[in-house]
């Protein structure tokens, strides 16, 4: 018989740990329970190691050889002699403002993502408390850590993407062979040189027609869809702002996150308008280089990379088998170096009580009763943290009477 009196569930429910972050400040609740180690070596760890060396060595060549030679031709575009978006004043760096060299944009878009990165993963193995992976490479005593592999592959995938943004704008460029904005001013035209119709440039060789005979300022004066400075500042920068979105969150920092993103935005904004300032590049080249790099680091960025890494820890009754990848959770490095002092929450008592009307008779031939109660949500509050919680009850298992 089941009985109908009133009777209680008791559950202890302990205080949930916090949010991953990468700058957590507090960790609530003992440390969890480790689940058993296993070797699991991962032999293609190597050799995939060279093969993005190799295939990185191969993409730098490439991009030098487009940007830094003159192996591979451009495009002698045919132009109007007298075009006046062609006749800009040639500045000089001197002679405006805000002028952003070849060698400041390199410097500032190579070394700036990757130094946050450095920063960003110091921070996430000082103060991260998720749970870690260890992979074996080659044997078990060859462990790889968790900071060195996190920080290989957002460099690396930093380095591709910027290599392919490059080599994308420069092979645009001598495809096109568009003119920059002072290229009449440099090229000096000769008029009488211009006998084609409507005073175009001879073809096949506009060269014929410009009085400067400097190849390479010429080349250079040929080449300017799209920007290269709007294409690579736009990566940097996006890039950059999605590792700082994805990895930062300071919950006593708010503004951290915005003032380090926008601030790299407009880095890029003051580089990418510069070159129109200073006449050395159109509006299109501007806009299609910006979208150039906004979709390759976007790209990169939701489709390729994790940058916050999930681990499904399966709690089997059997033996696991052996190939199992090692997860443990981890106390935080600098919360075990620097003991502070900390605020700890009470134990939070959670009680579920089944009335009589929440449980099904025995036998009942007619149409039962619209019950109550059986789902309870209500609000857990402790000092550290509130959340709600929904419990169900038990499930009542009948009794065969013989």
């Amino acid at each position: 018989v089941i009985p109908v009196s009133v009777f209680s569930l008791r559950m202890s429910v302990p205080p949930s740990r916090a949010h991953s972050e990468v700058f957590s400040a507090s960790q609530y609740g003992p440390e969890m329970p480790r689940p058993p180690k296993y070797q699991n070596i991962n032999f293609f760890l190597v050799p995939t190691f060279f093969l993005h060396i190799i295939g990185l060595a191969c993409l730098w060549a490439l991009w030098y050889y487009l940007r830094f030679t003159t192996v591979f031709p451009y495009h002698a575009r045919v132009f109007y002699c007298r075009d006046v978006l062609l006749y800009k004043p040639n500045f000089r760096p001197e002679d405006f403002n805000v002028y952003v060299s070849y060698d400041l944009l390199y410097v500032l878009g190579f070394c700036l993502p990757p130094l946050v990165i450095l920063i960003g993963e110091i921070m996430f193995w000082l103060f991260s408390t998720k749970p870690r992976k260890t992979v074996l490479a080659t044997c078990a005593e060859a462990k790889v850590h968790l900071f060195t592999r996190r920080l290989f592959r957002f460099v690396s995938i930093f380095l591709f993407g910027a290599l392919i943004t490059q080599i994308f704008v420069d092979t645009i460029k001598l495809m096109t062979g568009y003119q920059r904005p002072y290229f009449l001013s440099l090229c000096n035209v000769s008029i009488s040189a211009c006998t084609a119709p409507l005073e175009h440039s001879p073809s096949p060789s506009p060269q014929l027609a410009c009085n400067f005979r400097n190849a390479d300022e010429l080349r250079y004066a040929w080449l300017t869809f799209p920007s290269l400075h709007a294409a690579f500042s736009s990566y940097s920068a996006i890039f950059a702002s999605c590792y700082i979105y994805y990895m930062i969150n300071l919950r006593g920092a708010p503004l951290l996150r915005p003032f380090l993103i926008f601030g790299f935005l407009g880095l890029a904004l003051v580089d990418a308008f510069s070159r129109i300032n200073g006449y050395k590049n159109h509006w299109r080249d501007i806009w299609v280089g910006w979208l150039i790099g906004f979709a390759i680091a976007l790209f990169l960025c939701y489709c390729v990379l994790c940058f916050q890494e999930v681990y499904h820890v399966v709690v089997a009754k059997t033996p696991l088998p052996p190939a199992v990848t090692q997860v443990e959770e981890r106390v935080s490095p600098f919360f075990s170096w620097f003991r502070l002092p900390r605020i700890h929450a009470p134990s939070v008592k959670e009680e579920y009580v089944v009335y009589e009307e929440d449980i099904n008779p025995p036998h009942n031939d007619t149409v039962p009763r619209q019950m109550r109660n059986q789902d309870r949500t209500y609000e857990v509050t402790t000092t550290t943290e509130s959340f709600h919680r929904t419990i169900s009850p038990p499930q009542q298992q009948t009794t065969y009477h013989y």
